[in-house]
């Protein structure tokens, strides 16, 4: 398998979060990419650096803009300029305050723009986020050109991740849709899309951005929003609205989920991509619901990747693993390892 890797994968990421009402460490470090690499390396995959796309920058955005709503997109580029040129700004863009059901006047001052922005306080803006998140998708979209000229499984090393970002909303540490914008890509070539997350948490900007149409199929095994984030969407009854009603499938299962659960919930997501005639498929690849990640609840253990990575295969369509989720950093190495043999196993 060949793996394409962002430019910026080992890059610094946010400083804090906040987490159930305390600030912590954010969880997004560094060592994240440095061993999710040396899974991939372990694997046997050949890995190359991610380029802009052909037509450069320019196409880049084209591609992104197919996805996410231009003033969002014009905001992820300028906010750190416009904040941190603020009297006494801080050292990233953190929202104090965000709308509701009871304020929705736009308001262009910075502090306002994020709030209306970014949706929750783990997708903190520093001076270099646009350009990690431009790496992200540059990754993809080259995985996905691959994927268009006859390879059959690539893996996108994307970081930051995407699958929460909504069409002109960051969220969970994401800012660019990753997967949405290959899924994208693919309809360019592949009739039927299908997007098969497997991240811990609920795909939510995924859901988002394809919930009114039918032919993408997004399906999201996770654990149960009902005390588990994003917490306000996942649940089985969302399956899509007007021409997407059906092409929306939720399976979210209750904590300390173990593998034979797990694998119970992917065989029939696989069906589900099987019955939609799904012409390539898009994994959005968390290991989060590793049983020691300290963001997750379920109890997978390392060998469960390589059972997932062979399920995966058996549905014999082409590939794109686009990374996501994973914060237990002593155990990726191994469980990025075991998905990729066991898929090409």
């Amino acid at each position: 398998m060949r793996a394409i890797i962002s430019p910026y994968f080992e890059a610094q990421g946010p400083l804090q979060m906040l987490y159930r009402g305390y600030f912590v460490s954010h969880y997004d470090v560094a060592k994240r990419g440095q061993q999710i690499h040396l899974g991939l390396i372990d694997a046997g995959c050949s890995t190359e650096v991610a380029s802009l796309p052909e037509g450069g920058e320019s196409s880049l955005h084209e591609s992104i803009l197919s996805i996410h709503d231009a003033q969002y997109i014009d905001y992820l580029q300028s906010a750190w300029a416009n904040w941190s040129n603020m009297p006494n700004s801080s050292a990233e863009i953190f929202p104090n305050i965000s709308p509701n059901r009871h304020i929705n006047q736009f308001n262009q001052h910075p502090v306002a723009l994020a709030g209306w922005y970014i949706g929750d306080a783990a997708a903190l803006i520093g001076e270099h986020t646009w350009r990690n998140a431009l790496g992200s998708a540059s990754a993809v979209i080259e995985a996905a050109a691959r994927l268009k000229s006859g390879e059959l499984a690539v893996y996108a090393l994307c970081r930051p991740s995407g699958h929460h970002a909504c069409q002109d909303m960051a969220m969970g540490m994401c800012f660019l849709n990753n997967v949405a914008i290959a899924a994208q890509s693919l309809r360019q070539q592949f009739s039927r899309v299908a997007i098969l997350d497997i991240d811990m948490h609920h795909g939510n900007g995924a859901q988002q951005i394809f919930y009114h149409r039918d032919d993408v199929l997004t399906v999201s095994i996770h654990g149960d929003p009902s005390n588990f984030y994003p917490f306000y969407s996942g649940f089985a009854q969302e399956t899509g609205f007007e021409q997407g009603e059906g092409f929306n499938v939720n399976l979210p299962l209750p904590p300390e989920t173990n593998e034979i659960a797990y694998l119970e919930a992917l065989n029939t997501a696989g069906n589900k991509v099987l019955e939609f005639g799904a012409e390539a498929l898009i994994v959005a690849t968390g290991f989060d619901t590793f049983n020691s990640d300290p963001l997750g609840c379920f109890e997978l253990e390392s060998c469960s990747y390589y059972a997932i990575g062979r399920m995966i295969r058996s549905l014999k369509l082409p590939t794109l693993f686009a990374q996501e989720g994973g914060y237990f950093v002593p155990a990726l190495r191994e469980n990025v390892r075991q998905m990729v043999v066991g898929f090409e196993s």
